[in-house]
């Protein structure tokens, strides 16, 4: 993984810790969107990741996120992060289902589809309604966008699997190929029907 690079980048210079999930929210929303409109092929891979990036994700909010919350809130905003906690746990029961088929079970994209409805109804309800409550309290949220970003990390590494980044670039990669091909094809097609047409015509005149 550029991963030498980036991760020093990480704890270095630390996002607070509702850039470095809201950056987390964005990056899976854009794999399930590739996920929508991949080919069959790339879709196996594309769910592979998404689960894996949501695992890395709710286990460092359970970690970290939610118990510092808890501290930080009164009684009353305690359930904003009770709820995410059960929210997370029917996210988790998808993932593992999901992690256990494959693209030829019929329960597959299903699934896939399913988990992320799950997963933006929970985004939704973290930035619209939990984010701005940790924003009103003592929490450091610098200090706590560290210890996120450094346990994302141990995680990664732990479970093999590279930086946002680099799976994103394969896959524009693939898909400014495949353009290519089909550019390729249009023009050799163009080129055929060009040779018909003049063919025809040599043909019209000769007869003359």
């Amino acid at each position: 993984m550029a991963r030498a690079t980036h991760s020093t980048r990480s704890i270095d210079a630390p996002l607070d810790a509702i850039a470095l999930l809201k950056q987390d929210h964005r990056a899976v929303e854009a794999l399930f969107d590739e996920f929508e409109d991949a080919d069959e092929s790339e879709q196996s891979e594309l769910a592979t990741r998404i689960c894996q990036m949501l695992t890395v994700h709710t286990q460092i909010e359970e970690e970290y996120l939610y118990p510092q919350a808890k501290d930080a809130f009164g009684e009353e905003e305690d359930e904003l992060v009770y709820e995410a906690e059960i929210e997370h746990g029917s996210a988790k029961e998808l993932i593992g289902k999901i992690e256990a088929s494959t693209p030829e079970d019929p329960h597959f994209k299903p699934l896939v589809k399913v988990l992320a409805e799950y997963v933006k109804h929970h985004v939704k309800e973290e930035e619209k309604e939990l984010f701005p409550s940790l924003k009103e309290t003592e929490l450091d949220l610098k200090q706590l966008g560290s210890q996120l970003a450094q346990r994302k990390m141990e995680l990664m590494e732990q479970m093999g699997i590279e930086a946002e980044e680099a799976p994103a670039s394969k896959r524009k990669r693939s898909s400014g190929s495949r353009a290519t091909r089909t550019s390729s094809a249009k023009r050799r097609q163009a080129r055929a029907g060009s040779r018909s047409k003049s063919a025809r015509g040599s043909s019209s005149r000769a007869r003359h």
